[in-house]
């Protein structure tokens, strides 16, 4: 029989940071979340190129205040609160879903961290050996 462990794991921090890079028209927006348990997890926002990255940046700063003290392990939880409770999460358009997709990406990250699988695992299985 086996025993099942109870965790409990938080974010405590998430720094968001606009990549400068050579090329002017090129500003990946990334994001780093941390936890209580030492795990971090990165992602990526979407609008890398030309004037959207400054609107990816502020986004996911109005929403990762959203998620300091919650457990990062919640994915669904956390993306239906970003979805469901903020103004413009709602048919918000390519800002607010890539600062989501920043944060979800992050989010998974940690969450393959913490049980030591690669996510593919997580998410239902390898389906290709090569891309």
């Amino acid at each position: 029989m086996c025993c099942r462990k109870e965790f409990s794991v938080k974010i405590t921090k998430i720094d968001i940071m606009q990549v400068h890079t050579r090329k002017p028209t090129w500003r990946p927006v990334i994001c780093r979340i941390f936890t209580d348990a030492g795990i971090y997890g990165d992602g990526e926002a979407a609008l890398t190129y030309c004037v959207g990255a400054p609107a990816a940046v502020g986004m996911l700063r109005d929403l990762a205040k959203r998620l300091i003290g919650k457990d990062p392990l919640d994915t669904e939880v956390i993306w239906d609160h970003c979805y469901r409770d903020t103004f413009w999460g709602q048919n918000a358009g390519p800002v607010h879903f890539a600062a989501m997709s920043c944060l979800d990406i992050a989010l998974w990250d940690i969450k393959g961290k913490f049980f030591g699988v690669p996510v593919y695992k997580l998410l239902g299985g390898k389906r290709r050996d090569s891309l």
